[in-house]
């Protein structure tokens, strides 16, 4: 016979354990006899009659069906009470590990409102996680920055596809910004709506790392001027401008007068003020779009774009240029307690668009410029082809 789904040869452990509940219910017979008297009446079929009919080997085999199913029962309750404790501990655990993290956790919702936050992301906003709630996160975002969070958000709503960026971010309550990279799924929130889960970490060190890193390739680590790396890069921009739009650049060399001279009498430190010095006069005697530069030594070059297309005015536009240079170059120094005189010797070329290459472009404004030298130096010079 089948008891409840279970054939009461399938295990030994439910037979024994039957049979102990039956002895065990023998003390309470009258209200099992009417549980069991109920059950009978439910089945289909069954009268009043055959009921009181029955014999008392039936009554027991029903007790005995009741009895298995109470425990049953009681096995199934402790399953799903274990697994209640399970999933009480997994949750637990996924909550620590959510607010020990050391990244920002948040979920926001399709309209950008924080629905929730761990303590990382309160700390690297600068609020608590409860003054975090359905606020925007755009606050939180440099306004600058902010097309750049709503382009991605576009993005994942529409695609699904996880998304990464970085931007920069802005600490409450005084708003200091810091670099962050941000790593968004789509999800749902509680009620079923799309939502966006975001981890934040902090990369300011990285930045700042990087931008050494660049610093150390492409500018001087004295005048913190364009090396020759960023100022080739440069004239690769000002030849393509000037091939669109028909204009003269202009590359121009300075050279500082007797330099060496200063270095072995008075040392290298007051050749580095000389040099820091020069560099600032140079780079306040041009315009912002024009790029000043240092090659090593006491050599400067300075780039000159966007000037007339034609040429003798484009000569005129480098020359007056190149004396404020000159003369802002031939000012008195103070090097520490010493008052110091200089000059320079600038020699300058003239190109449009890609008629002339780079390295050519080099020589001809260096030939200019030693020609001033040999000519008793401080002075301007273009570069001829004659010469």
């Amino acid at each position: 016979m089948t008891i409840l789904g279970k054939h009461p040869e399938d295990t030994d452990t439910d037979t024994d354990t039957a049979r102990q509940a039956a002895d065990q219910g023998r003390s309470s017979g009258p209200a099992l006899r009417r549980q069991a008297e109920d059950a009978l009446r439910s089945r289909p079929g069954q009268s009043v009659e055959a009921i009181e009919a029955l014999s008392s080997e039936a009554i027991e085999l029903t007790l005995h069906e009741l009895r298995v199913h109470q425990i049953e029962l009681e096995i199934q309750n402790e399953e799903l009470r274990r697994a209640q404790r399970e999933l009480d501990s997994l949750r637990a655990r996924y909550f620590d590990l959510y607010d020990l993290a050391p990244v920002g956790y948040c979920t926001v919702s399709e309209r950008g409102l924080i629905i929730e936050a761990n303590l990382a992301a309160a700390t690297l906003l600068g609020a608590s996680r409860s003054a975090l709630i359905k606020q925007a996160i755009s606050r939180f975002i440099v306004g600058a920055d902010q097309d750049i969070f709503y382009l991605h958000r576009k993005r994942l709503l529409e695609s699904g596809e996880p998304q990464v960026c970085e931007l920069r971010m802005a600490r409450r309550p005084d708003g200091a910004p810091f670099w962050a990279r941000l790593q968004a799924v789509a999800a749902r929130d509680v009620d079923g709506a799309n939502a966006l889960r975001i981890v934040i970490s902090d990369i300011s060190e990285r930045k700042i790392a990087e931008a050494k890193i660049e610093a150390l390739a492409f500018f001087d680590s004295l005048t913190h001027l364009p090396n020759r790396t960023l100022l080739h890069d440069r004239l690769q921009q000002a030849m393509t401008s000037g091939h669109r739009s028909g204009t003269f650049a202009a590359l121009l060399f300075v050279d500082l007068d007797h330099f060496k001279a200063l270095n072995d009498t008075e040392g290298h430190a007051r050749g580095d003020q000389l040099l820091l010095t020069a560099a600032q006069r140079i780079t306040a005697s041009i315009r912002e779009s024009d790029t000043a530069a240092r090659l090593g030594g006491d050599e400067f070059v300075v780039l000159l774009g966007n000037l007339s297309g034609d040429r003798d005015a484009a000569a005129a536009e480098t020359a007056i240029v190149g004396e404020k240079i000159r003369a802002a170059l031939g000012e008195p120094y103070q090097l520490g307690e010493l008052d110091y005189r200089s000059s320079a010797s600038i020699g300058a070329s003239l190109f449009r668009g890609h008629e002339t290459s780079i390295d050519d472009l080099f020589k001809q404004a260096d030939l200019a410029m030693y020609q001033v030298k040999k000519a008793g130096r401080n002075g301007v010079r273009f570069f001829a082809p004659a010469e």
